[in-house]
C-alpha cells in the first residue's frame, strides 16, 4: 500500500473477544467467532464500503483497494 500513499489502521477484533463484530453485526453467537468482513469507515466514522465473505473463504482485498483510493482522492 505504500506505493499507493494510502495510510488506514487496521482492526484485530480480540481482547474482549468480539466486541467490535458484535457491533457491525459480524459476530458468530452458535460457535464464538468473528465472520470475515472487510469494513472501510472515512474520517467521519461513516462505512463507505463493506464486504461480509462467505463462510470458509478469505475475502482477500479485492474491492478494498479500490475503495480505499476512491476515499483518498475524496478527502
Amino acid at each position: 500500500m505504500a506505493d499507493r500513499k494510502l495510510h488506514y489502521p487496521l482492526l484485530a477484533d480480540f481482547n474482549p473477544k468480539g466486541e467490535v463484530s458484535k457491533k457491525y453485526g459480524v459476530y458468530n453467537e452458535e460457535n464464538g467467532t468473528s465472520k470475515r468482513a472487510l469494513f472501510v469507515i472515512d474520517k467521519d466514522g461513516v462505512i463507505q464500503w463493506s464486504y461480509l465473505s462467505p463462510d470458509g473463504i478469505n475475502p482477500g482485498a479485492d474491492g478494498i483497494i479500490d475503495a480505499l483510493e476512491n476515499l483518498n482522492q475524496n478527502s
